[in-house]
């Protein structure tokens, strides 16, 4: 334990008589006498706690003062959520205070003139009142505030709509010098100079016990009378008490309201008690077994402390002559090991503990637990939903709220999406197996489809005309070669994707902005239908490169033919081992009007076997020109085209890349240390990657001749094998697993990012977040394409169900929902960005707290505007070029589908409308 004094905390020589610290931890606030009126100061909490801060001048130590009170300040309270502060003085007010991002309300040092570090204004003014205002207690949820006064009254204020008053408590025959909130919500106590502790009900504010014993011999002597109640509800504690003539701070047991316990000690009348915000835990000393209890700090007239923990019979410490004067408020930190005491004459004193004297909090969880079992309810008090009921709109957009119901976010607009119209439409046609991927060709039953003579067309928002064809049968004598069982259909690949084996996680369909083409055949003409031969041969159009993201949206439709630029043939796909195999008979691929060709063991010499890799083009007629033929020493294993160039692959270890043209190569032969079981490019033809069948991943820039990246995927490959290899414009790798999970290579980080795997957040993010139907388009959403290629099923059992299921399941979404922003970023995915900035706005005005929308609103807003911005913080404004104050919009049009969301909807929107206007930009808000 520390003790120390910081000399530079003072009111002018004047007494301190409140002081209290934010939740945050990051500032404290104290009350007192000015110079000529109340005085409130807000200190910067840094300097106090650590000595480099407080040597450092530019570190500031006051944030703010207000002298707004007409006379001397008695008590200073935070907020629970930290967002405003009250303050009570002899001038018989309750001023509410919050934080504006400029503007009046404070200066910065003693006798003005100095500039504040913060702004707080006061936003309410209180009066009811009609003497001195001695104490006052935010309730739980800061659902109202209480005051008390030496009118006798205690005022039961609505913290939502200041200054409105709730309920007047009148009992008391004396000055009421302490409140204090029942955790639980149920019950508010006072303890007045009439010698009564007073408990009143929160359903009806009538007083609902009355206790005198322990005050009976107690006269008026101290100025205050602090009590407080402890985090787990079952102890209420009083101040000034006596028993057997010496001064005790009373304990009164929550069941039956019992008084045969108290703090004895201090030799003058108890002022000030203050129990530690948590309840704590640790190991007992001598049997081992987990304790939980509550922390308690008492001060008195005596100038001492002492700090009690309900585990022990004796304090665990106790410090004398601390102050000069009488001890006259206490305050700990939200974390728990950080004390601040005030006195009478002007000074502060500072403790500082450690988790080995005082033990750990509770964590959420347990403390729910704990709730549940005593109260029948967690710790998360449902006077929100009470509050909701009664709640006044305040904000015309909220208007409708009431009315519609909350509609999560889609990744792809609604404008792209007028093939979703025409699968309704598919749904209502006779079931004869509809092709729900471009050209995959497979078959739900074991009877042959009979031929569909329509398809189906729709318009666009724009007017354009789209054509989602009807899967059409071949017409071949045998009939389709159906097999259930092992369900192996033809596969669209990534871009110029060249595995020839393929596994269960493969049979979706993977759609880039370039579709490719997969056909069956054993032999370049055997029993192909004649409409497959058609397209095969025909020379595809050119793409138009801005109608790609549009056509492919992931509904499964084929795109029309002409943006069909790189066509494959092989043999039947088996399952992939991860082990580079032969391709057997005749594979061609191509890319435009230009074919690639591959014939393994096709020319026998007398120094060995040689493979022939033969360019051919396709001209207006359809008829096929051979333009180079070159031959291998190795077999093929696999091989990818793009725009002008192609790379082959052989069994030896061997890569060469060659000019698609004219055959010559681009590199000299390349040699890694095992055979490449995967060749890819990336989709503006610029990069070329392969993978091995050891795990090495080679990325070459084909335009610079050299090597983009390099890496291992053997630290993530755990005994599985690389089954989908895509490589990105920007040279980022996408590899999926043979067990299903997928990972992704960030270079800055130096380390492969999890995308998807087996992982329970994950796949509870995914299973919860997922859209109707697997988003397929590698270009535009990266992040959703790969991680629709996992084969993780949901929860088998009631796991997921459990009892304390709701702040787990909250927790675990947005932890999967922040990771997949921080995905995002570094793949450079703008539009999967913002979706998922838009999913975690409608996550957490379904069931985040506020502290959690306010971190997040606040990060969105601007670093400049926090007390952090000292500390270095992020301040860029943007993120992969978008502002972030377009995420911002999207998590507010969130919020404002939940009434209880209202005051913060426009308490940041407002404060958005004044960073616009201030930079001069002249453009919609909100829609």
């Amino acid at each position: 334990m520390k003790i120390f004094q910081p000399s530079w905390v003072h009111h002018d020589e004047k007494s301190i008589f409140s002081i209290d610290i934010h939740p945050s931890g990051e500032r404290f606030a104290t009350g007192g006498q000015g110079c000529d009126s109340g005085r409130v100061v807000i200190w910067n909490m840094a300097p106090v706690l650590n000595e480099q801060a407080e040597a450092n001048k530019s570190v500031p130590r006051i944030l703010c003062q207000m002298d707004n009170h007409l006379a001397c300040v008695n008590c200073v309270r935070w907020s629970g959520n930290g967002l405003m502060l009250a303050s009570g003085g002899d001038d018989k007010l309750v001023m509410i205070w919050k934080k504006t991002i400029s503007g009046s309300g404070g200066i910065g040092a003693f006798g003005g003139g100095g500039k504040s570090v913060e702004h707080w204004r006061c936003i309410s003014t209180l009066r009811g009142h009609a003497g001195d205002v001695l104490d006052l207690a935010w309730s739980p949820q800061d659902r109202w505030i209480a005051s008390c006064s030496v009118d006798n009254t205690i005022i039961i204020w609505d913290a939502q709509q200041f200054p409105k008053i709730i309920h007047v408590l009148k009992g008391h025959t004396g000055l009421v010098k302490g409140v204090t909130w029942d955790p639980v919500g149920k019950f508010i106590a006072s303890q007045s100079d009439d010698r009564s502790l007073k408990v009143w009900k929160t359903t009806d504010w009538s007083c609902f016990k009355t206790i005198t014993e322990p005050f009976e011999e107690c006269g008026g002597t101290t100025h205050i009378l602090r009590l407080s109640w402890s985090p787990d509800g079952q102890y209420l504690v009083s101040a000034h008490a006596m028993n057997g003539g010496g001064p005790t701070a009373q304990i009164i047991e929550r069941d039956g309201w019992k008084c045969d316990k108290d703090f004895v000690g201090h030799r003058k009348a108890v002022t000030c008690v203050r129990f530690h915000n948590s309840i704590l835990k640790r190991s007992a000393p001598k049997t081992n077994k987990l304790q939980q209890y509550c922390c308690l700090a008492v001060g008195a007239r005596d100038r001492s402390l002492s700090i009690w923990l309900t585990a022990l019979q004796r304090p665990l410490v106790v410090i004398h002559d601390l102050f000069k004067d009488s001890i006259l408020d206490i305050s700990w930190s939200c974390d728990g090991y950080t004390l601040l005491a005030c006195s009478g004459d002007g000074h502060i004193a500072c403790l500082q503990f450690t988790a080995q004297e005082l033990g750990t909090p509770l964590s959420e969880e347990d403390k729910n637990i704990l709730y549940q079992r005593m109260y029948g309810k967690n710790a998360n008090i449902d006077l929100t939903a009470q509050a909701e009921k009664e709640m006044i709109v305040e904000n015309s957009d909220f208007l409708n709220v009431l009315k519609s119901n909350p509609v999560p976010p889609t990744l792809i607009p609604q404008q792209q999406q007028p093939q979703q119209a025409a699968k309704k439409d598919e749904s209502k046609a006779p079931s004869h197996g509809v092709a729900q991927m471009p050209m995959v060709i497979q078959s739900s039953s074991l009877t042959t489809p009979t031929p569909i003579l329509k398809q189906i067309e729709t318009k666009t928002a724009d007017g354009k005309r789209r054509i989602t064809p009807m899967f059409i049968p071949l017409n071949d004598d045998n009939g389709i070669a159906t097999n259930a069982t092992n369900n192996i259909p033809t596969t669209i690949e990534f871009g110029s994707k060249s595995s020839e084996t393929m596994t269960p996680v493969e049979t979706k369909q993977l759609a880039s902005e370039e579709p490719t083409i997969t056909l069956t055949s054993a032999e370049p003409t055997s029993k192909l239908d004649n409409r497959l031969k058609r397209i095969a041969t025909v020379p595809p159009q050119k793409a138009d490169p801005l109608a790609s993201a549009e056509q492919s949206t992931g509904s499964g439709s084929l795109p029309p033919a002409s943006n069909q630029k790189l066509v494959e043939r092989t043999r039947p796909p088996t399952y992939s081992t991860g082990k580079a195999t032969v391709i057997q008979g005749n594979s061609f691929k191509a890319f435009g009007e230009v074919r690639i060709q591959v014939q393994n063991n096709s020319v026998k010499t007398a120094y060995g076997t040689l493979s022939r890799v033969v360019g051919l083009v396709v001209n207006a007629q359809r008829v096929e020109k051979k333009i180079w033929e070159t031959v291998v020493g190795s077999p093929v294993v696999c091989f990818a085209v793009a725009a002008k160039c192609a790379i082959v692959c052989s069994q030896d270890h061997t890569i060469r890349m060659v000019d698609i043209k004219t055959g010559t190569p681009i590199f000299p032969v390349l040699s890694l240390t095992s055979p490449a079981v995967q060749s890819v490019f990336s989709s503006n033809s610029k990069l070329a990657a392969v993978v091995t069948e050891s795990g090495i991943l080679r990325i070459w820039n084909v335009v610079e001749k050299s090597v983009h990246f390099s890496t291992s995927c053997a630290e993530v490959m755990s005994g599985s094998f690389v089954t989908i290899l895509h490589v990105s414009d920007q040279g980022m790798p996408f590899i999926v697993l043979s067990n299903g999970s997928s990972y992704s290579y960030c270079t800055k980080l130096d380390s492969w990012m999890l995308i998807n795997s087996s992982d329970p957040v994950i796949r509870h993010g995914l299973i919860g977040n997922k859209a109707n139907a697997p988003v397929r388009n590698i270009k535009a959403y990266p992040l959703s394409t790969i991680q629709s290629y996992g084969n993780f099923s949901g929860p088998k059992t009631n796991s997921f169900t459990e009892m304390h299921s709701a702040s787990w399941q909250t927790s675990a979404a947005i932890a999967f929902i922040e990771n997949q922003i921080k995905i995002c970023e570094m793949i450079t995915s703008p539009a999967e960005l913002k979706y998922w900035y838009s999913m975690l706005g409608f996550q957490l005005a379904l069931n985040g707290s506020e502290e959690k929308i306010r971190q997040v609103l606040d990060d969105l807003l601007g670093a400049s505007h926090s007390l952090d911005t000292r500390m270095g913080d992020d301040n860029d404004p943007a993120v992969l070029g978008i502002s972030k104050h377009v995420f911002m919009e999207a998590v507010l049009n969130h919020l404002k589908m939940q009434t209880k969301w209202q005051r913060i909807y426009t308490e940041y929107l407002d404060q958005l409308k004044f960073l616009k206007e201030r930079d001069g930009r002249d453009r919609p808000l909100m829609e």
